[in-house]
């Protein structure tokens, strides 16, 4: 029972942190490689990124190229490690559309590199990382 409970706080935690976060963290793009620099309307988001037609920070061009086995987004191929089960294509281009595309993301938005009076120590950038 105690498991049960522990999963439903765990699912329940993002809606939660949305409804909690200050509007200043809502309605933004973040600062990123195919971000529009301001959330609005693109009627021509294709695939599983028309969810965001209405108020998106991303280009219908990044909604398309999303849905590419090989992208010019990332320089990734879905297919890099054999054919990927449809199933689990549309999960990760589910996970793309709304990176690229959701405006109300600020809520997870982490500055990297960014110094707080706690914190002296360099954050690397995904970059850096691998």
């Amino acid at each position: 029972m105690v498991a049960a409970w522990a999963l439903l706080a765990l699912l329940a935690w993002p809606i939660a942190a949305a409804a909690a976060a200050p509007d200043s963290l809502l309605n933004i793009c973040m600062d990123g490689k195919h971000h529009k620099t301001k959330p609005g309307p693109e009627g021509q988001l294709y695939g599983q990124c028309a969810l965001w037609k209405e108020n998106a920070c991303c280009t219908a061009n990044t909604s398309l190229e999303a849905h590419e086995d090989q992208s010019y987004l990332y320089s990734f191929n879905w297919d890099h490690c054999g054919a990927m089960p449809e199933k689990c294509k549309r999960h990760f281009i589910q996970d793309t559309c709304l990176y690229e595309c959701s405006p109300n993301l600020g809520p997870w938005i982490n500055q990297v590199g960014v110094e707080t009076p706690h914190t002296h120590a360099h954050t690397p950038s995904w970059g850096e990382l691998g």
